[in-house]
């Protein structure tokens, strides 16, 4: 215990020493984070390579491990491959992320990018090769299902932090949540590679957010939050092939709750509006809420809550059952979607009165389908006209109709045609019925109002 609290240390002070000096070193080389575009939330030049403080913290902290022995370090040597799975891809992804943060490039490639520094982590052993769904079981994966899910799984949570790092503090403090629940994890399913690297990252984050809080004086940028998003994954898988798939599953999916939530709320915003899927907006959930009037601070700090909830939630699923998980996600997903339903956004609102208009639409549908049924009923009951035009006008109510019209004539000549009409009126009057050169003449009208016109779409 003494030696994971020593890591932390290291990698707290580490981080504390080396961020001011990167910021310095961004400063004097102008690395900075113009607030230039419409999606920024800063009003000043911002030193952006923050990342590079995160990563040389945490190896700092790790390359003290040869110089200690104990059990820990002795046990430790047993892992020493698994931590090259994980550190040599996302030191690759940290790279990219400089890379981008000095030239900039375009999504595609860096999704293309991610996509084969994934495939090298798959191909090193990290893998995730088994599911858990809930009420049904742990599923094997076939290697290729195994490939296909791993890669989407460790870019689209990498992707997924640093679209949330548009606010001061944000993607940080959502990492050091993910990782403080991965660690409470790790220290239940006593796995000690993950709790050495997991407590090594909380620390270096932690001193990290001490310059990266409103108001920032140092940002991630895409090396940070690529690096600490891809590091969290590789984690995630790692660790799944070290505990049941009902935990390996369910707790990396709510520890991650907020970066997953907003990537998966702006993928479908976008698909539905028909935007590029990997266009910019400043539509992520951290720009809706400031859009209501919250200062950083005040959305940086809620959001905050989001995550420990999601963390709590994580954790709890460390006691519970495979189908007790079934339920707790279930609720879980419904009270996001009537959060994010309330978050204003365009999309969701269109996409609720199109669900009311297709229940509305439906709902006529099936009430003209039964008025269709009972006319038809009544004519074939019909015993005289009378009772013929009633069952029609019954039909043409249903608001489908403007005006309808027959003519009806007797073989024997008009005098049979006068007798009906004179019968039918000797019962009751019946309205639009006349007698036009012998031959029965029978009109219906349905005034429209302005609100049925325009809502036909004939106006």
């Amino acid at each position: 215990m003494n030696t994971y609290f020593a890591l932390f240390l290291i990698a707290t002070f580490s981080s504390l020493i080396l961020t001011p000096l990167i910021r310095r070193l961004c400063e004097r080389f102008k690395l900075l984070d113009l607030p230039l575009a419409g999606r920024k939330t800063h009003s000043r030049a911002v030193p952006r390579l923050g990342g590079v403080a995160l990563y040389l913290s945490c190896m700092i902290a790790l390359s003290m491990l040869p110089l200690v022995d104990n059990l820990l370090t002795q046990s430790l040597r047993q892992y020493r491959p698994q931590i090259f799975v994980a550190l040599i891809p996302a030191t690759l992804v940290l790279f990219l992320g400089i890379y981008d943060d000095l030239r900039g490039t375009n999504a595609g490639v860096k999704f293309s990018a991610l996509g084969l520094i994934a495939a090298l982590f798959y191909a090193m052993g990290g893998r995730i090769e088994a599911l858990s769904i809930p009420f049904v079981g742990s599923v094997e994966l076939s290697s290729t299902i195994s490939f296909i899910i791993t890669v989407f799984w460790v870019v689209g949570i990498a992707s997924a932090f640093n679209l949330i790092d548009g606010m001061d503090g944000l993607a940080t403090g959502a990492a050091l949540f993910s990782s403080l629940v991965i660690l409470v994890v790790s220290f239940s399913r006593e796995v000690p590679l993950m709790i050495v690297v997991t407590i090594v990252l909380c620390g270096a984050l932690a001193g990290f957010l001490r310059y990266n809080f409103n108001p920032a004086s140092i940002f991630l940028g895409d090396s940070g939050a690529l690096f600490v998003g891809f590091t969290l994954a590789a984690l995630s898988v790692l660790g799944a092939q070290k505990a049941t798939t009902a935990v390996a599953v369910t707790i990396p999916a709510l520890a991650f709750g907020l970066p997953v939530v907003d990537m998966a709320v702006t993928m479908g915003r976008r698909l539905v509006s028909g935007k590029p899927l990997f266009e910019g907006d400043n539509e992520h959930i951290h720009h809706m809420l400031l859009a209501r009037g919250w200062s950083q601070r005040q959305v940086v700090l809620v959001l905050y809550a989001v995550c420990a909830t999601f963390g709590l939630l994580a954790m709890l699923f460390t006691q519970t059952g495979t189908r007790s998980t079934g339920f707790v996600l279930f609720v879980v997903v419904v009270v996001v979607i009537i959060a994010v339903g309330n978050l204003r956004y365009h999309e969701v609102d269109e996409l609720k009165a199109g669900v009311k208009r297709t229940v509305g639409d439906r709902r006529i549908r099936v009430a003209n389908n039964i008025r269709v049924r009972r006319a038809s009923r009544a004519l074939t009951k019909a015993n005289d006209l009378k009772e013929l035009f009633d069952a029609i006008s019954y039909l043409l109510e249903s608001g489908e109709f403007a005006y309808a019209c027959m003519q009806i004539g007797h073989p024997a000549g008009g005098e049979v045609n006068e007798r009906a009409v004179r019968a039918i009126d000797k019962q009751q009057a019946q309205r639009g019925l006349e007698l036009r050169n012998g031959r029965i003449f029978w009109s219906w009208s349905h005034t429209a109002s302005a609100e049925e016109v325009v809502d036909s779409g004939s106006f």
